[in-house]
């Protein structure tokens, strides 16, 4: 049984709704042509030239992203900037996608606070059990008592990823902890919520250094995991999502990685 673009379109969208997104977010089939037969689904964080590369050589012609495909442009006064479809970083990408005849489809806002999504998909992997408190994109749990260092040391072996970084008292004791997984804590308005439910401390993706300063001088510990590392486990769920609806589709999770080395 073949299906199309569109159908698979149609099954993501069951899982994750449109309405569940923000107004206004890239949502569903992007590029490509909806009536191109499937012939394997890749799901990923981002779609780098290397995911892409690694997707058309397993056979895989539809991408669901997480983050937008291209880089979009958007006028500075601080600095020159190119048109969207002259950055080397996007001809790259559409070099690929289009040899391949690939489609590209994105699941953000809509797979982030739904059920068993990115938000949820975090703390499962984290096993922190059941939330104490949850909002749409905001989740916090209580804790047996420990340090932030072990709930640091304990959130890097069980997201893997190769470095973390802790703001605060490291032998602070922590009991009840936030999630701001992805790219939440790139405001410092993240913290207000967690502040008015009582945390100890905030696991986020990736954060600014405005933001951990608002977290510490809002006497929160603070651990940060990297956007691609704390939003993996929602890609890696979809996927398992995907096949149990489409047995006879391959489908296969495709790491983005961290792009960077510690020296």
């Amino acid at each position: 049984m073949t299906m199309t673009a569109r159908e698979v379109e149609q099954i993501i969208l069951e899982i994750a709704p449109r309405e569940n997104g923000n107004e206004g977010d890239p949502t569903g089939l992007l590029y490509g042509d909806p009536d191109a037969e499937v012939t394997g689904i890749a799901t990923t964080w981002t779609p780098t030239v290397l995911v892409l590369q690694q997707a058309a050589a397993q056979g895989l012609n539809f991408v669901l992203t997480h983050e937008e495909p291209w880089f979009a442009t958007a006028r500075s006064s601080w600095f020159a900037t190119m048109p969207q479809d002259e950055r080397p970083h996007n001809i790259a990408r559409k070099d690929i996608v289009d040899r391949h005849d690939m489609v590209i489809c994105r699941c953000h806002s809509n797979w982030d606070g739904t059920e068993g999504g990115v938000a949820d998909s975090i703390a499962q992997v984290l096993q922190l059990g059941e939330p104490v408190h949850r909002s749409h994109f905001v989740r916090m749990y209580a804790l047996s008592p420990r340090t932030l260092a072990e709930l640091a040391d304990h959130t890097k072996a069980r997201l893997g990823v190769p470095q973390v970084r802790v703001a605060g008292d490291l032998a602070r004791v922590v009991e009840k902890v936030g999630i701001a997984y992805g790219g939440l804590a790139q405001t410092f308005g993240y913290v207000d919520e967690f502040i008015m439910n009582g945390a100890d401390a905030i696991i986020c993706g990736e954060a600014i250094d405005y933001s951990i300063r608002a977290a510490i001088d809002a006497d929160l510990g603070l651990i940060e995991t990297s956007h691609v590392g704390s939003e993996n486990p929602g890609m890696r769920r979809f996927a398992q999502l995907l096949a149990q609806r489409m047995p006879a589709m391959p489908v296969s999770f495709i790491d983005a990685g961290h792009p960077w080395a510690f020296r």
